[in-house]
């Protein structure tokens, strides 16, 4: 396999998967260098989009033919207007519109090594209601995504509450987010223990497991799940930890313009895959290959056809 060529391919499965997250508004900045207290910069290069986790994750899913529904919040303020406008022009389904008040907006700073660092304002996506779940049936999906966004405060006890419905052999894929260390560590556990897999990248995997090397916190984590847990390396590639043991699937040496969505497209070609039947390896080949075509092109959209 050449540099240009991919692993992963559109898919014709019976099996679903349910997306539980946020879309919000990105404004995109490029910026030399974080700045200190008390400095002023200048940003070039301003872009406004949607973005959001499970958003992202939508519309790699999308191109892929996979089958999934959303489930993100859309108030009904301005930039909620935004948000529906964008989810129809993609032809994604609405299961949750019109709720009282606004979604959040994210301020994506990134820096001249491709690396961004965000400040969000957050909206309704960090506040989930029981009643949300009134139209869905969570006994009838497959895979389980959630985001760690998604899962702080009282929302992590709502969404805990939900997932109990769903059927012994559906597994979540928890991507956590670099928020980790705000989250609940009760609320935390009990979700770990009900079949879920882990997709984290390095720094959240050391928050969770409380380790200093990737390795031995995979191994940890591995352990208290009995699920495997998948650890993206950047352009390395991806650690798999699974029945104690661990394999590493390399990544692809490509041009970085910027970092924004790669673990979000890695996640959702990753889950993909397990929707079609694949094994764990190939799931995290076919995200390595998609984030490296993210990682080309400013912010989270991407066409991987």
């Amino acid at each position: 396999m050449t540099a240009h060529e991919t692993s992963f391919q559109k898919i014709n499965s019976g099996k679903k998967a349910l997306i539980i997250g946020s879309a919000v508004i990105d404004v995109i900045v490029t910026i030399p260098s974080l700045p200190k207290t008390g400095d002023d910069v200048f940003a070039g290069t301003q872009e406004v989009i949607v973005g959001g986790c499970a958003y992202n994750a939508g519309n790699i899913l999308k191109q892929l033919n996979a089958s999934y529904d959303l489930m993100i919040p859309v108030g009904n303020g301005s930039n909620a207007a935004h948000i529906k406008k964008q989810l129809t022009l993609d032809g994604h389904e609405q299961m949750l519109r019109d709720i009282d008040g606004d979604n959040g907006w994210c301020l994506c700073m990134v820096e001249e090594n491709g690396e961004r660092t965000f400040m969000t304002v957050p909206g309704i996506e960090n506040d989930w209601q029981e009643d949300w779940f009134d139209q869905v049936k969570i006994n009838e999906y497959d895979y389980i995504y959630l985001s760690g966004y998604s899962f702080e405060g009282n929302s992590a006890k709502v969404l805990l509450n939900q997932l109990q419905n769903k059927k012994e052999e559906t597994e979540i894929i928890f991507d956590p987010s670099p928020r980790v260390r705000e989250m609940d560590k009760a609320y935390l556990d009990e979700l770990l223990e009900l079949g879920t897999i882990l997709h984290c990248n390095q720094d959240e995997l050391l928050a969770l497991s409380g380790q200093d090397d990737v390795e031995a916190g995979a191994k940890l984590m591995n352990r208290k799940t009995n699920k495997p847990v998948v650890v993206t390396l950047g352009g390395e590639g991806t650690l798999i930890a699974d029945h104690g043991a661990l394999k590493h699937c390399k990544g692809k040496d490509v041009p970085l313009v910027d970092t924004i969505g790669a673990g979000d497209t890695h996640t959702a070609a990753f889950i993909a895959a397990l929707l079609d039947g694949q094994s764990i390896e190939t799931a995290c080949v076919w995200g390595n290959d998609a984030a490296a075509k993210v990682v080309q092109v400013q912010g989270a959209s991407v066409e991987l056809f």
